[in-house]
């Protein structure tokens, strides 16, 4: 099984990294549940050096099974985020978002003027659909640990979630 993690790097600074520690624990957690190895795309993991980066975002999306966003308002801030957000929708993906922190709206407000105008346009609307898909609610624990009887619960019950949507 092949899930696709989309998230905004800001929610990922160092020194503590959560939302690519979360990605590993979901993706062990993943394999867990359906008895073999699982991938879970993560851009600084899985992209190689040299690699046409966009080219390789896209055939990954395009591949996977499931796309998984990490809803944050940095994730509705960031184009490429609700770029790859579109992709997976125009490509039928099932689309899981979790949500990882407080958003005043679920939608990208990008300016819809200037030489960018109709890509923004494309990229608002496309951020919309976050709102339509059933969310799975982390906030509250993103602050525990990750071996924590609460996080790894939640984590089963995100991988038997997704394993459920006929992935």
């Amino acid at each position: 099984m092949k899930i696709f993690w989309s998230y905004a790097r800001l929610d990922d600074m160092p020194p503590k990294n959560k939302v690519s520690s979360l990605r590993k624990a979901f993706q062990t957690t993943l394999s867990q549940t359906i008895g073999k190895k699982s991938e879970v795309f993560f851009d600084h993991d899985s992209l190689n050096w040299g690699v046409k980066w966009r080219e390789e975002i896209e055939r990954s999306i395009k591949e996977c099974d499931g796309f998984i966003a990490i809803v944050t308002p940095s994730y509705f801030n960031r184009r490429m985020c609700i770029y790859e957000l579109q992709t997976a929708l125009e490509a039928g993906k099932k689309i899981f978002p979790l949500h990882y922190r407080n958003c005043k709206e679920f939608k990208s407000t990008f300016k819809e003027d200037g030489e960018e105008a109709e890509i923004n346009t494309q990229l608002n609307k496309a951020s919309l659909a976050i709102a339509e898909h059933q969310m799975m609610d982390f906030r509250d624990l993103r602050n525990e640990k990750l071996d924590s009887k609460k996080v790894e619960n939640f984590l089963d019950r995100m991988a038997e979630a997704v394993c459920l949507q006929g992935i």
